[in-house]
């Protein structure tokens, strides 16, 4: 994991008391001592945008969040490099991806060094429309950049995607977004340039280049220059498209069943698990 010089974590307000503890008690975390985890019948009444909140002492690195199955995959929405140190908390927003995974695996979460005493599941915030490949609060400020795992998006079908929206609480356009695979020069997927201004956010329409680039990239790196204004939160990256067309053309299928697993609709045709969006689970 590479680490990165970031201004602030997070800066969350969740405006809901509704919290329901995960864990309690006393975890060392480490890489040779192994993480904390939480099974999948925890997160029986989790929910898109809810939020799980970690405490933990003598905190010195990173922290990762896990899905519990056979791959141990990163849960879809975290951070690539996300970091820690002293006492506190962190913060963790689910996507729909995310819920389903937890519900049917369960969760690790490990790092490099810390003691973790409580986890918490929160009420937290309403999901932008589309499929949400992270939601939280990012502090943007000079040239910052959020670095998501590829287990975030790596399930959807890019094929009916028409455009990434990256939404903000800043309220204006004039400020730089770099869209990237890596640092070499040939890794920028896409500028500014490329992209219109919506209401709060901006969009990157997708050509054909742009859909295999994001769909194949190791991990995205987005990028982020206050410009002359104020820094600002950034509060969702979300990719929309005919996923309800996709999602039909499932249904419609006579060989796909249609079922409940914990309050959420799951299509299964072939063999395969699809959400209600139509994305893979």
């Amino acid at each position: 994991m590479k680490k990165i010089s970031l201004i602030a974590l997070f800066a969350a307000v969740v405006m809901s008391v509704n919290a329901t503890d995960l864990f309690t008690g006393r975890k060392m975390v480490s890489w040779g001592e192994g993480g904390l985890q939480i099974e999948a019948s925890a997160f029986a009444s989790a929910q898109p945008g809810n939020l799980i909140k970690v405490h933990f002492l003598d905190a010195t690195d990173g922290i990762e969040f896990k899905v519990m199955n056979e791959t141990f995959d990163h849960l879809a929405g975290s951070r690539e490099a996300a970091w820690i140190s002293g006492d506190g908390t962190y913060e963790q927003f689910l996507t729909e991806k995310a819920v389903d995974d937890l519900k049917q695996y369960g969760l690790e979460i490990i790092g490099a060094n810390f003691s973790c005493y409580r986890v918490e599941l929160l009420d937290g915030k309403q999901l932008k429309e589309g499929i949400s490949v992270w939601t939280g609060f990012f502090w943007a400020d000079s040239w910052t950049t959020l670095e998501l795992y590829a287990d975030g998006y790596k399930y959807i079908d890019f094929s009916k995607a028409t455009a990434l929206r990256i939404y903000s609480e800043a309220g204006r356009s004039n400020f730089t977004i770099n869209v990237k695979e890596n640092w070499d020069e040939g890794g920028q997927i896409a500028g500014q340039d490329a992209m219109t201004a919506g209401e709060g956010y901006m969009e990157l329409p997708l050509t054909d280049e742009i859909r295999t680039r994001l769909a194949n990239a190791g991990h995205w790196m987005i990028q982020f220059d206050k410009g002359e204004g104020n820094a600002f939160n950034v509060t969702d990256i979300v990719v929309v498209g005919d996923f309800t067309t996709a999602l039909e053309n499932i249904v419609a299928d006579t060989k796909a069943a249609k079922t409940i697993e914990n309050g959420q609709i799951v299509i299964i045709k072939n063999g395969v698990r699809y959400n209600a969006l139509g994305a893979k689970l």
